[in-house]
């Protein structure tokens, strides 16, 4: 789907059929999910090259800046934290009147944006690199949100852990740990990306525009050190599940052990009074059963209270 925006003594919209005619005016193209059909359109009437149409039109492409005689091609990368983290591929093309946008799914921002004249006006006043520079630094500080709610995923699972280890914990950390390197790894190139907009010389950006990439380059750098510090934590909370399940495993051979300590002379008098000789050591006493009940308790009741002494448990 297309929608473009155009700026003539304020915004408006046009359709399809009239690209033709207004393709000298400052635009703004925004297209979700696109066609082949759309594909060659754009590539034919914006003079793209080839493999910038075939890059539209894929998805997973790695994060780029490129530059072209007739404009700025751009892919970045944004996330979504609604209920699953999840990345987002965003595909810029700016030429010297024109700002093209290109995403699978819809997004938030943009929407927005749309849908708020007075501010898009401003931003056609500016020229279209502000316009990119308002989306691009949206999309970069929606990271922070998504970065909070994986701090508090971290901290739930740590107090989990520690109330007691269970197997979906650590199935829920690993998870966790996957994501995370998941977004290091685009975070890590697009904040190379971002500071190439920032510090080299593109004829598509203009000089009053510099300064505020640099802004979005710092955002970056701070995106990218949390993720660092994250992928530490979720290490760190690792480390603390398998401390406490071999903790727990320890106090369970503990208890194994008291108990094997314990019942080891009380099996060795059963043992001794099981066999099968005639002649036994108060064999013949009327009591004697009772007698070697009432020591196989005394003796299970010192070790019992020797043990405590020694806070064995």
């Amino acid at each position: 789907m297309i929608e473009i925006f155009f700026y003539e003594n304020g915004v408006q919209r046009a359709k399809i059929s009239d690209l033709k005619n207004i393709k000298n005016k400052q635009l703004w193209i925004d297209i979700t999910d696109i066609s082949e059909e759309e594909k060659e359109l754009i590539q034919k009437t914006f003079e793209l090259h080839p493999l910038t149409a075939e890059d539209l039109f894929n998805s997973n492409i790695r994060v780029k800046v490129e530059e072209f005689p007739h404009y700025l091609f751009c892919v970045f990368y944004g996330i979504t934290s609604l209920e699953s983290i999840e990345m987002v591929e965003l595909d810029y093309i700016i030429g010297d009147n024109f700002l093209i946008t290109n995403h699978k799914k819809d997004i938030e921002s943009y929407n927005k944006l749309k849908n708020d004249e007075e501010k898009l006006s401003e931003l056609f006043e500016k020229g279209n690199i502000f316009l990119f520079h308002k989306f691009l630094d949206k999309e970069v500080d929606n990271y922070f949100p998504a970065l909070e709610k994986i701090d508090d995923l971290i901290e739930t699972i740590e107090e989990e852990i520690i109330k007691k280890p269970k197997p979906e914990l650590l199935s829920r950390t690993l998870n966790l740990k996957r994501q995370i390197v998941e977004i290091k790894k685009i975070t890590l190139p697009q904040r190379e990306k971002i500071s190439f907009l920032a510090k080299n010389d593109y004829k598509f950006i203009s000089k009053n525009a510099i300064p505020y990439f640099r802004d979005i380059y710092d955002h970056s750098i701070k995106v990218s050190d949390s993720i660092d510090n994250y992928r530490e934590s979720v290490g760190n909370t690792f480390d603390a599940y398998m401390y406490a399940v071999s903790n727990s495993i320890n106090e369970v051979m503990k208890v194994l052990s008291i108990i094997a300590t314990i019942a080891l002379p009380l099996t060795v008098i059963s043992g001794i009074y099981g066999t099968n000789f005639t002649n036994l050591p108060g064999s013949s006493f009327i009591y004697g059963f009772w007698l070697m009940i009432f020591i196989m308790i005394l003796l299970s009741v010192s070790m019992i209270l020797y043990l405590k002494k020694r806070k064995w448990f």
